[in-house]
């Protein structure tokens, strides 16, 4: 688990305030998935235990090569921050997350 790079912190507090919740950066550890590069990441060092809940929140972003990148906002069954899911329309590494390859 590490703290939040700047970029996904920007994305993650545009998501959460879409979603009417409070988010606090220093208290969020995030561990990457493997998903290519995309971005995609844990929200929490029990995400193992956790069990999905309901999506709360989620924005379209255009990545620096011009392909749209979709990202949600997971939440596990007790309302908790669970995952950031980052779906690139083209399946290529996120650019502006530093992901390129």
């Amino acid at each position: 688990m590490r703290p939040t790079s700047e970029q996904e912190r920007k994305i993650l507090e545009l998501l959460f305030e879409k979603a009417g919740l409070s988010f606090d950066a220093a208290s969020l550890s995030v561990e990457p998935m493997d998903d290519g590069g995309t971005g995609s990441l844990k929200l929490s060092k029990y995400h193992a235990v956790m069990r999905f809940g309901r999506m709360a929140a989620d924005v379209q972003l255009t990545d620096t090569d011009g392909i749209p990148v979709l990202f949600s906002l997971y939440l596990d069954e007790q309302d908790k921050p669970y995952e950031l899911d980052a779906f690139k329309s083209d399946y290529s590494p996120t650019q502006f997350l530093g992901y390129a390859s």
